[in-house]
């Protein structure tokens, strides 16, 4: 049986592959993946400062960042307009990475590309995933790479453990309205009880809440899917895009409402989120 590789894949898209770069950002500067869906434009500007030559004469730019091991996830493909050397640079270029806090030294050793994101390929962004190799690989390549999935639409990635949750509210959105997409997560989060924290991103205030009932943290969590503060007086108003999920610790679906309270309670005692977050009582 063949399976399917990524340059197979550029070209059914019609991407000839001769013309792509292979970039794998890691996290060390920025966050990839956080760059990315926070701040686009942010995440091409820091593409495009290489060094002279490092894209060699790549017309597509296909991005990558770090999976779980040596797999990478898709971001999507940028096209490459032309490259400013460094000695061309102006004011302007300067003032990008001002704007975006990037190192002082690009500006003495590194070229400017003039990048677009495509819409070649934007049903897939964060759906491929490919196995890179070794970490000691090089970041930019031109080397086919087989693919180990490509995940269903609306797909989160599998459940790995309570302990690594940690859910964007667009993924929390994801998760409840295509619960086929996120079998694992559904599982998983219906069976447990327990007590969980969202925090702000925005300021770092902190909101614990306990879940105990039918459905479990995911029955609870269905809740603020819904409404964006799950009946919670201090949520209200505030910005879902910034919240953040996560938990604290599970319980057994089989302990009482008045002991998963308790434990809530402790909690908010540990974390003052009465005194300093968004728990009012």
């Amino acid at each position: 049986m063949e399976y399917l590789s990524l340059f197979g894949l550029l070209q059914a898209y019609s991407i000839p592959p001769t013309q792509v770069r292979l970039i794998r950002h890691g996290n060390k500067e920025v966050s990839a993946l956080d760059t990315f869906e926070q701040d686009p434009k942010k995440f091409t500007e820091y593409t495009a400062w290489q060094k002279p030559g490092k894209y060699g004469n790549a017309k597509y730019l296909a991005v990558f960042c770090p999976g779980r091991g040596t797999t990478s996830l898709f971001l999507g493909i940028w096209e490459v307009f032309g490259v400013t050397a460094n000695r061309e640079l102006s004011a302007e270029h300067f003032a990008q990475l001002d704007k975006y806090n990037f190192p002082k030294q690009w500006s003495e050793n590194t070229d400017r590309y003039e990048l677009q994101l495509s819409a070649k390929m934007q049903d897939i962004p964060k759906r491929l995933v490919i196995d890179w190799g070794k970490s000691t690989v090089s970041w930019v390549q031109s080397k086919d790479k087989p693919i180990v999935e490509i995940k269903p639409t609306n797909s989160i990635g599998e459940f790995s453990s309570y302990d690594s949750v940690l859910l964007s509210y667009a993924d929390l959105i994801k998760l409840i309205k295509d619960t086929d997409s996120n079998v694992s997560w559904v599982n998983a989060l219906s069976s447990v009880n327990g007590v969980y924290l969202i925090k702000n991103t925005l300021d770092g205030k902190l909101y614990v809440g306990s879940a105990y009932g039918k459905g479990g943290i995911l029955g609870r969590w269905s809740a603020y899917a819904s409404s964006g503060h799950g009946g919670n007086k201090l949520l209200k108003g505030l910005d879902t895009h910034f919240f953040e999920f996560s938990i604290l610790e599970i319980s057994p679906a089989t302990m009482s409402a008045e002991d998963v309270i308790a434990r809530e309670n402790r909690w908010k005692l540990c974390l003052g989120t009465r005194n300093f977050g968004l728990n009012d009582n």
